[in-house]
């Protein structure tokens, strides 16, 4: 035979033949990890460039709002007019940084003057502001009436500075004072950066930087940045050919994106949705899956796949755009953007490793039928342990040494389990395999219900019976018995010559434990009273039974010495039940309960009372009723 451990080595050995094929899935591995390497660098650059660019344009803006805030051409005086020296100066600044949109500033009279550069914007939006085709500059002014009126005049310029038109909207309905970026302005009193939104005039997705003004009026300045462009450059700077960046703030609005313009279209034509893109509008497909899984985490990446299985690798970083204004970058990279032959060696390496595991699996597959049937055997032999189930006749063998030693140890423990459940209670049995009987002398107090029997005229039918014949009839006469007491989950203490004593509710707890003792006490005497006409057609005497049941509390546990102990119930409750078995003689009854059986189960079984009497080694006096039978 072999040892177990010869036949675990040469197994690995066979298989070590069927691994060196996955050595070419393992260096397909590692080319792998160079191609996410690489993709990973490419996220890299195009995070730092896209939030380097969007960062850097708010820092220009924010610094020119700030240099302006302070002039005295704008923050001295709220009356604005089309020759106002804040003109040229907000036109200067438009020359000298082309991200920005338009500059602004609005008062708390309602005053309010913007320069737009409008050589930038689409055809659409110039068609929103009626500007003509020769217009570089679109002048917008309100200036209040006395009676609060909040009349618009739109002043349009050519490079040159030359008027090309003009129009009065005499009912704009806008009032800067009521805009977001107005009063938290002026109520944090400091720089502010807006969440995007859509431009009152343009409806182009905008993100405004503005401060309040530092001369001799309240107001703000402010400067926008148009987004459109700017998802142009981001998704410009993608990791790979199929790549994506999307840019997004806390509140989840979109500032980049590669659809934003279709995006921005579809929610200003759906009133349902929100009036800008928002990354919870992307509800399905890898975005959603990504954005759900790096909920409240500042950095999450790996690798996720598409409907189609192409792999992807993500990263999502959350970064500053300004005091209180946070935003995320989510940056996904196709694996084949990045993978050239990589996918092929893939493939060489499943088909040689399928190729050389197939050549060994009959080997393995035998080799492992074998030792899995003699330890599924072994394994069910153990469960009967438990169960308390008569052992097979023949132990478990095997080639394999330790397998052979357990199958046998195995049958030997079960023989011996089996043997010893026919001394001590199987309920007591089972308690010690599954440790819920300690081993230990000592017990608890607990309430039990306990049946003691005797056999009327024992002593008298033993001195004149065959002591062979007598052993074989209270052999049956006690398999008769027991069955009863079992058949109702009785625990069989002990036979104490012809008596047997029964309690309930130990070692496990039985809600209806009284009721148990009662149904088994009946059936107890009936299967004696068959067994008697059994005896009387053999010739023998019969075994008339008398009961005694009492319910109470009583000491349960082992008792004993440490070589040996037994599971017994000790106590009153113990001493009356068996007072109640020989009262049966005074009363002329078979079945005797005391008076708390009675109370317990008196509307389930026919009790018939009798006077209260002593128990013999008993100082109280004791109400006795005899069992009839059950309630019809």
């Amino acid at each position: 035979m072999f040892t177990f451990r010869t036949s675990i080595t040469l197994a690995v050995m066979t298989f070590v033949v069927a691994l060196a094929g996955l050595l070419i899935a393992i260096q397909a591995r590692s080319l792998r990890a160079a191609t996410h390497e690489a993709a990973s660098a490419f996220m890299d650059s195009a995070s730092t460039k896209s939030l380097g660019r969007l960062q850097g344009e708010l820092n220009a803006i924010a610094s020119l709002v700030n240099v302006l805030a302070t002039s005295s051409s704008v923050a001295d005086s709220n009356e604005r007019s089309e020759t106002g020296r804040a003109i040229p100066l907000f036109k200067a600044a438009l020359q000298e940084m082309p991200q920005m949109d338009s500059i602004y500033a609005g008062f708390d009279n309602g005053a309010w003057l913007q320069v737009r550069r409008t050589s930038s914007l689409s055809e659409d939006q110039r068609d929103r502001l009626r500007a003509p085709a020769s217009a570089e500059f679109a002048i917008s002014l309100i200036r209040p009436t006395p009676a609060g009126d909040l009349p618009m005049r739109r002043v349009f310029q050519d490079r040159q500075g030359n008027e090309v038109g003009e129009i009065d909207l005499w009912n704009y309905g806008y009032d800067g004072r009521k805009r977001s970026w107005y009063w938290q302005t002026l109520r944090s009193d400091r720089p502010y950066v807006s969440a995007p939104y859509l431009s009152f005039s343009i409806d182009a997705p905008v993100i405004t930087v503005s401060a309040p003004l530092r001369g001799k009026v309240p107001g703000v300045l402010a400067a926008d940045l148009k987004l459109d462009t700017f998802s142009a450059f981001v998704q410009a700077q993608r990791p790979g050919q199929n790549g994506t960046v999307m840019i997004f703030d806390q509140a989840g609005s979109l500032i980049a994106h590669p659809e934003f313009t279709g995006l921005v279209e579809s929610a200003m034509t759906h009133p349902s949705q929100s009036q800008l893109p928002s990354i919870d509008e992307i509800n399905s497909g890898m975005v959603a899956s990504v954005v759900r899984r790096s909920h409240n985490r500042d950095h999450n990446e790996g690798l996720i796949r598409d409907e189609d299985g192409q792999g992807y690798l993500f990263r999502l970083t959350k970064f500053t755009l300004g005091e209180g204004y946070n935003g995320s970058i989510l940056l996904l990279a196709a694996e084949d953007d990045f993978v050239q032959n990589v996918r092929r060696l893939q493939f060489t390496g499943l088909i040689l490793a399928i190729v050389v595991g197939a050549a060994f699996v009959p080997l393995v597959w035998m080799f492992g039928s074998t030792m899995s049937h003699s330890l599924k055997r072994i394994t069910a032999q153990a469960g009967q342990l438990q169960m308390l189930a008569e052992p097979s006749l023949t132990p478990v063998t095997s080639y394999i040494r330790e397998i052979h030693e357990l199958g046998s140890t195995v049958n030997l423990a079960q023989r011996a389990i089996w043997s010893f459940a026919h001394f001590v209670p199987k309920e007591i049995v089972r308690g010690l395999i599954d440790n819920s009987i300690s081993t230990t002398l000592g017990g608890v107090k607990q309430e039990i219900t306990l049946v003691f029997t005797d056999v009327q005229g024992f002593t008298t039918i033993a001195e004149a019976a065959d002591p062979d014949g007598l052993m074989r009839q209270t052999s049956r006469y006690f398999s008769v018995m027991t069955d009863a007491f079992l058949t109702e989950g009785g625990t069989v203490d002990k036979f104490i010559g012809d008596a047997v004593m029964v309690f309930w509710n130990a070692p496990h707890p039985q809600p209806d434990h009284v009721a148990r003792a009662c149904r088994a006490t009946l059936a107890a005497k009936a299967a004696g009273e068959r067994l008697n006409v059994e005896f009387a057609a053999e010739g023998l005497t019969p075994f008339v039974t008398r009961f005694g049941i009492h319910v109470g509390e009583a000491v349960v546990g082992n008792v004993g010495s440490s070589e040996r102990m037994n599971y017994t119930a000790l106590g009153n409750t113990v001493n009356l039940a068996a007072r109640l078995e020989g009262l049966n003689k005074q009363v002329g009854t078979t079945v005797l309960a005391s008076e708390d059986v009675y109370l317990r189960v008196r509307d389930q079984f026919e009790f018939k009372a009798f006077d209260a009497v002593i128990a013999k080694g008993m100082t109280k006096e004791t109400r006795i009723f005899e069992l009839v039978g059950a309630s019809a």
